[in-house]
């Protein structure tokens, strides 16, 4: 019986032999020609800013969830968005592309984070590590335009999305980004929006298959301006001209009734 059986699992090794190198063949053809590509980032951020936005969504569960991020953009350092919603523990997401990690709070805990990490969600909401990490530094694959079109964006190192595609390169009011397990997501951008001297969109309605949710940008600036109380600038000699003194003469007068409460309170 076991000459039998090794007979016949030494065949099949020797039909599937061909079919599993073909498999591994392809598979290092296609992870070859990924990295051939050239790097091509599109930033939505050109320069050093900080940017505030608030998000409202109905999540997968169909509850309502949503968050706050603090997003400080350095194209040639550390990216660094900081996460809090409710009844969440809030974290910092810290990016430089090569690495990236996580920190929370009370208790101070720091977490390694690699590329299949990206693909877990933000608290109960929607977004996605992923989405973090293509802000900050805009890892795309530049194709051929005979290949696709110029608006067509191909993710690089992304574990969630795809490809990204606009309907306009130039303030595209219309994104889809398309990913793993079929999964769609779609962006309709309502205005943009001049901050700092740099257009960003605002007024965002988010949809998938799942779910849906609208964000907006509530305010941006510079990254110096972290540097200065933009209250104290205004007022260089301190805070104590800020509040008028009240004028009073003599004692306070104290009501007979709060004095008795005073001789109880001491016996």
């Amino acid at each position: 019986m076991w000459g039998v059986e090794c007979g016949i699992i030494s065949f099949w090794i020797k039909i599937m032999r061909p079919l599993f190198s073909k498999i591994i063949l392809v598979v290092t053809l296609a992870v070859c020609v990924a990295f051939a590509q050239d790097l091509c980032p599109h930033f939505l951020l050109e320069k050093d800013l900080v940017v505030n936005i608030e998000g409202r969504f109905v999540n997968e569960t169909m509850s309502r969830t949503s968050l706050d991020i603090q997003w400080r953009h350095h194209p040639q350092a550390l990216d660094t968005f900081f996460v809090s919603f409710p009844n969440e523990r809030p974290f910092h997401f810290v990016t430089a592309g090569e690495y990236r990690y996580m920190e929370f709070e009370n208790p101070k805990v720091k977490r390694q984070l690699g590329l299949h990490h990206l693909r877990e969600t933000i608290g109960n909401t929607p977004l996605k590590l992923d989405d973090l990490e293509l802000l900050a530094n805009g890892s795309f694959l530049c194709k051929d335009t005979t290949e696709q079109p110029a608006t067509v964006l191909s993710t690089a190192f992304s574990n969630t999305w795809w490809s990204m595609s606009l309907n306009r390169m130039e303030e595209p009011d219309s994104v889809t980004m398309r990913g793993a397990f079929k999964e769609t997501r779609l962006f309709r951008i309502g205005q943009w929006k001049d901050f700092s001297g740099v257009r960003l969109p605002t007024l965002v309605h988010l949809a998938g298959e799942h779910y849906q949710g609208d964000f907006w940008v509530r305010s941006a600036y510079s990254t110096k301006a972290l540097e200065t109380d933009p209250i104290k600038s205004r007022y260089k000699g301190g805070f104590n001209g800020l509040f008028r003194k009240v004028p009073s003469e003599g004692k306070r007068k104290i009501p007979l009734i709060l004095k008795l409460n005073q001789e109880l309170l001491r016996n």
